[in-house]
């Protein structure tokens, strides 16, 4: 069953959501019309959101049929995402698993009356100084040391990029997004990061990176756009799905 905007949504590419049916309950599929040749179906940690990037002229019936001939697979996916083992709300307290680039490290929080500082001391990630003596204190910090590193390693690796690319004058900003990992304004050349980035393998954001570089080619996700992308970075679909596995708790909401 679509929603009663479909009609909207498929004319103008907004998203619109399914419920489909299957034994004793229904799964929420949610649809993203663009202009592509093919179906793409897709589900996401860490709480298993189904998604279906699909053409624009595809019919509703088309569409719904296509996604009702992939519910095994779709729960035996949900099954999968659902099955791996994830923390409770963080507290940002010694002992606490937190991720970087790829790696995970434990975190140690030292409370003293010393000027704050945040670092790598081995497997952990330090965190002392003065006005730690509340969780939200605790994760404003986390949060602006995370900034400031994927900053850095964003910066070496847009240049890099960029020159293979050979785009020139691009410039990049790191802020909070909830459902994408990247996005683009090809007339300012200006790229906007996911913060998240900061926690996944360095492989992954060159990833990235690359896939909002071939939007400054190619506006849409075309077959022009694949072919782009394939000449920037052959292994694409490899670091794509390294991306969408990786499993790490999703940055605070603050």
């Amino acid at each position: 069953m679509t929603n009663r905007n479909a009609k909207k949504d498929e004319a103008s590419g907004m998203t619109s959501s399914f419920l489909i049916p299957y034994s004793a309950f229904r799964i929420p599929v949610w649809v993203e019309r663009k202009k592509i040749k093919h179906t793409h179906l897709s589900v996401f940690p860490p709480d298993a959101r189904v998604h279906v990037s699909a053409p624009i002229d595809l019919s509703d019936a088309d569409l719904r049929s296509f996604i009702v001939s992939k519910v095994p697979w779709i729960r035996r996916q949900i099954e999968i995402v659902l099955s791996q083992p994830r923390q409770s709300r963080r507290e940002y307290e010694s002992g606490e698993n937190v991720y970087l680039f790829g790696k995970r490290y434990r975190l140690v929080v030292r409370k003293s009356d010393t000027a704050f500082d945040m670092r790598t001391e081995g497997r952990n990630i330090v965190m002392e100084g003065r006005g730690l003596e509340t969780r939200d204190s605790r994760e404003a910090q986390m949060i602006a040391w995370y900034r400031e590193e994927l900053k850095r390693v964003l910066t070496r690796i847009v240049a890099k990029c960029a020159e293979v690319a050979k785009e020139k004058d691009v410039t990049f900003e790191v802020r909070r997004m909830r459902n994408r990992w990247g996005s683009c304004n090809a007339r300012r050349r200006r790229i906007a990061f996911n913060l998240a980035l900061a926690r996944v393998p360095v492989r992954c954001i060159e990833y990235v990176v690359f896939h909002e570089l071939a939007h400054l080619a190619v506006p849409n996700h075309s077959v022009l756009f694949e072919r782009r992308l394939r000449q920037l970075m052959p292994r694409w679909r490899d670091a794509r799905k390294e991306l969408n596995d990786f499993i790490a708790l999703p940055l605070p909401n603050g």
